[in-house]
């Protein structure tokens, strides 16, 4: 009984399907990460969502490269919460799905 509840001190309780699908769909606004607590750097990824955004009218190379290294943070974060690597504010992987069982 020790064993299991050691195990599970490490596993969030962030719903890991919760957070695939916001990243999937909300990615580039930073969703995922302010539901797993990480608000700044969630608010990062939707501050540089918007000054890509504002960079395309300006000059559009540069505002598609702005969008390209947000897309890659994004990518990154999908790939780490798809292989159950993405951790929470307080360092637990968030890797169980509590709303199929």
């Amino acid at each position: 009984m020790e064993k299991f509840y050691e195990q599970n001190e490490q596993v969030s309780k962030k719903d890991w399907l919760t957070s695939l699908v916001l990243c999937w769909f909300l990615g580039f606004f930073g969703v995922h990460r302010m539901y797993a607590g990480k608000a700044a750097s969630g608010c990062m990824l939707l501050f540089g969502t918007v000054i890509s955004i504002g960079l395309l009218f300006f000059n559009k190379y540069l505002g598609a490269t702005a969008f390209v290294i947000v897309g890659a943070f994004v990518v990154n974060d999908f790939l780490n919460i798809l292989l159950k690597c993405f951790k929470d504010v307080h360092g637990k992987e968030i890797s169980s799905d509590t709303v199929i069982k």
